[in-house]
């Protein structure tokens, strides 16, 4: 069989680590801090993006004194004081995922809306950091996903064309990044958020899949 992709890009937040549903409740309790909610904003909003792209939305529809750069700066420090423990959050998958690409010669890279620390702080945790080739944050661009720049900026990386290369997605946000950066998607089923993952070429229920699938 002629091997369709030669690279393989992955987000991490959601595929290589169980992270969001701690996002989501650690957003919603620092923001009750301030008297500010996120009741009535729809979960998947949140799921794949960074803060930066939720600010706007949340002051919309919130009544609040407070602005956009105090309550970043303060959030910044809430996340510091409040981590998560990525020890237990780790897809159990993922490094024997990674070791059988890496094996099988294909290029890896990791396109994540998170902060660099963050993503720094999974793969150390998951000693994962050596599969990849190239290790790109969203905070390296003025817009994350959807935005389509993060994903052409990883396959330009890696040497490869879009078109050549495979995106590892769950949320509608990275699905959406990846398309329309000429990437082919497979999501990894959403099993908590009720996400459109319609997007993406095809779904996969587990993140070994996509060892089978590419067999």
């Amino acid at each position: 069989m002629t091997q369709k992709y030669e690279g393989i890009i992955f987000d991490m937040d959601g595929v290589l680590v169980d992270s969001e549903e701690f996002y989501y409740q650690r957003r919603k309790a620092f923001l009750k801090e301030y008297d500010l909610s996120i009741e009535q904003i729809p979960i998947p909003l949140f799921i794949g993006a960074d803060m930066r792209s939720l600010w706007e939305t949340i002051l919309q529809v919130n009544d609040t004194i407070y602005s956009e750069s105090f309550l970043s700066e303060k959030y910044h420090q809430y996340k510091i004081e409040h981590p998560i423990d990525y020890s237990d959050a780790i897809n159990p998958n993922a490094k024997r995922v990674l070791q059988f690409l890496k094996r099988k010669g294909y290029k890896i890279g990791l396109a994540s809306s998170s902060m660099m620390n963050a993503i720094q702080d999974v793969l150390n945790v998951g000693q994962l950091t050596s599969y990849f080739d190239i290790i790109v944050s969203g905070s390296q661009f003025k817009k994350s996903k959807p935005a389509p720049e993060i994903y052409e900026y990883t396959a330009q990386k890696l040497g490869l064309y879009p078109s050549s290369c495979l995106a590892i997605e769950d949320s509608e946000k990275g699905i959406r990044s990846a398309h329309d950066a000429g990437l082919t998607v497979w999501a990894l089923k959403d099993r908590h958020f009720g996400m459109n993952q319609e997007l993406a070429d095809e779904q996969i229920e587990s993140l070994s899949d996509v060892c089978k699938k590419l067999q």
